[in-house]
Formats: structure tokens, sequence, C-alpha cells
């Protein structure tokens, strides 16, 4: 507005000069973000997006190969279950889920159950909470929980025991309360006699059920 009222106030002290081209040279003066004030204009294209190869030529062919997947599985599923038919897979291992412990075993270890176990020293165990079994070659996995006909796990209770004594001791500042508390846990040592995968993977024993079962 400044810069039209100067302007018009050079338009009547020059006569010779018509008010149109002086309104157009003091208009030119005026900046460019005062005559654009209030439009909005789009924004530009990226390079990246003109640039763009199209749409088509991004699409992804994905081959069917589940019957190569499925032959490769059958191949394997054979070679376990001859190993475990003609007795060549050796020495087994197992995770076994024990009073809320999981413990790695082979036949011949010692496991140590940290709490109160019922089982009795003399008696003869099959764990049956069996997470994974395994040899030199391959590995089987539950989910979460291999098949209890699948895999045998025995064990026998060699020991039950107490832990070293542990002392706590309780003290309130400024209270004058002082206590001390001893405690022992229970522990039940047992020996895992042996490891067994009955049948193999994609057989289904003749009887299932709960017969034999100890535990």
């Amino acid at each position: 507005m400044a810069a039209l009222r100067a302007a018009l106030r050079t338009c009547t002290r020059l006569g010779n000069i018509g008010v149109g081209e002086v309104v157009t040279r003091q208009t030119a003066a005026v900046p460019l973000v005062s005559l654009c004030r209030g439009l909005r204009t789009p924004p530009a294209i990226s390079s990246a997006l003109s640039h763009a190869t199209p749409w088509t030529s991004q699409q992804e062919v994905v081959v069917d190969d589940t019957e190569a997947e499925r032959n490769f599985s059958h191949e394997v599923i054979e070679k376990v279950d001859k190993q475990v038919r003609e007795g060549l897979a050796g020495r087994l291992f197992a995770v076994v889920f024990l009073q809320g412990k999981q413990h790695l075993v082979t036949p011949g270890d010692l496991v140590v159950v940290q709490t109160f176990f019922p089982p009795n020293t003399g008696d003869s165990l099959r764990l049956e909470k069996v997470m994974m079994v395994g040899s030199r070659d391959f590995s089987l996995y539950g989910r979460p929980l291999l098949g209890q006909d699948l895999v045998r796990v025995e064990a026998t209770v060699v020991e039950k025991t107490l832990s070293h004594c542990r002392i706590y001791f309780y003290n309130r500042r400024r209270k004058n309360s002082r206590r001390t508390k001893f405690n022992r846990e229970t522990h039940t040592i047992l020996r895992i006699n042996r490891i067994e995968i009955t049948h193999g993977i994609n057989e289904v024993p003749e009887v299932t059920g709960v017969d034999g079962r100890t535990l």
C-alpha cells in the first residue's frame, strides 16, 4: 500500500506521465513475495521419482519350489531313519525340561535337581519332557516338546541330600533389629541311564498310550 500511495503522489506531480505507466513502474519494484502472498504452488517432482522405472519391471517372480523342498526333506528323513534303524546314530544327547529348568544330558551324566523332588533314592524314572535329541549327524527339535513315543530318556535317583548352608542376615537401620537365617535346600541327584529313539520320524507306533510310563 505504501508503494501504491507513492505512485499516486508521483502521478499528480508529473502531468505528462500517465497513471498506468507510473503504477506499472512502481509495481515492478515491489518484491515478488508480497505479490504472491497466499498462493500455494504444487511441490516439485523429485528427480528420483521422475527417473524411476515402470512398476511392471519391479515385480518379482517367485518360483514354485515346493516340490524340490519336499523331495529334499524326504531324503533327509530317510537318512535319519536309516541311522536309527541300523544303530549308526552313535552316542545321543538330549535337552530335558525338569522342575522348571532345561538340562543338556548324555548317557551316564549326573543331574542335580536343586529343589524339592518327590522320588526317593533308587527309583527309576522316565523323563518325558524332551525338547531336543540329537547325535553327531542330526538333531531333532520339538515344538516345544518331542513326541513321548519317539524319544525315551531313562534315569535313576542315586542320592538325596542337602546343599551347603546359606546364611541370610537382615539388619534394619536405627531400629535395633537384626536377624540371622540359615537355609539348606534339598538336592536330588539323577543318573541318566539311557537315551533312545524308539522309531523313525514318520513312523507311527501301533499302540499309543500311557503304558509303562513312570513319570
